[in-house]
């Protein structure tokens, strides 16, 4: 990378630029956008879980154990009623055990909540398996509320585009949390969030398609 800077204000990015990137990241996602199934629920339950799914495991990988929960157990009571070893069979081609009993804690504490999701960060992040960015994302994409999506390949697209240096905590970094509010619009903030996370998956990946990019005359990196 050309250039890093290891001190780095999100303020200092002017206004034209963020636009400017906002656009075409939103028009990049209009041609590219991944037609994942949880991405059309309007199963707030299914959404939650899909989120735990996704959690350092490839999309693609989750496609087809996604399918099978959301036939088997429509509704969280439906889950609640199942014996919790057929759940972990269920969720064993994704790996790591941690992540199924989330799911199964998960669950219950919904049915001790009567079933009622809740619908701020704060409460959120507070359910088994759900952080920071599963909280985000299920506000952004599901409840129509602006999120920042805050995750490592958000730290590998920014640091390529504004060249700072990073490690294994810059996601947590409150100057980090404010990039990427800066660069989330007030408006189309779901579509600019499903754009940022196809384009880092499609993209900007560990070994990226630069040729592709309809970013390089912003970025650092190529530049």
């Amino acid at each position: 990378m050309s250039r890093c800077k290891q001190q780095f204000n999100p303020n200092n990015i002017g206004a034209r630029i963020i636009t400017e990137i906002q656009q075409r990241l939103i028009e990049w996602g209009r041609k590219n956008y991944a037609d994942f199934p949880w991405r059309k629920t309007s199963n707030p339950f299914h959404a939650l879980v899909a989120e735990i799914m996704l959690q350092r495991t490839k999309a693609e990988q989750v496609l087809s154990v996604y399918r099978e929960f959301v036939k088997k157990y429509p509704k969280i009571r439906d889950a609640a009623k199942e014996d919790p070893d057929r759940i972990r069979r269920m969720l064993q081609p994704l790996g790591l055990r941690w992540r199924t009993e989330k799911v199964i804690d998960l669950i219950e504490e919904l049915t001790s909540r009567n079933e009622q999701i809740p619908e701020t960060e704060d409460e959120l992040i507070r359910l088994p398996g759900i952080g920071l960015y599963a909280a985000s994302a299920f506000l952004s994409f599901h409840k129509g509320v602006k999120a920042s999506i805050i995750d490592r390949n958000a730290v590998r697209l920014w640091s390529r585009i504004f060249g700072f240096f990073t490690d294994s905590e810059t996601h947590r970094k409150m100057w980090f949390i404010e990039l990427t509010d800066r660069m989330t619009p007030q408006a189309q903030f779901k579509q600019f969030n499903y754009a940022v996370l196809d384009f880092a998956r499609m993209i900007c990946k560990p070994k990226p398609a630069c040729n592709k990019c309809p970013l390089t005359s912003f970025c650092r990196y190529f530049l």
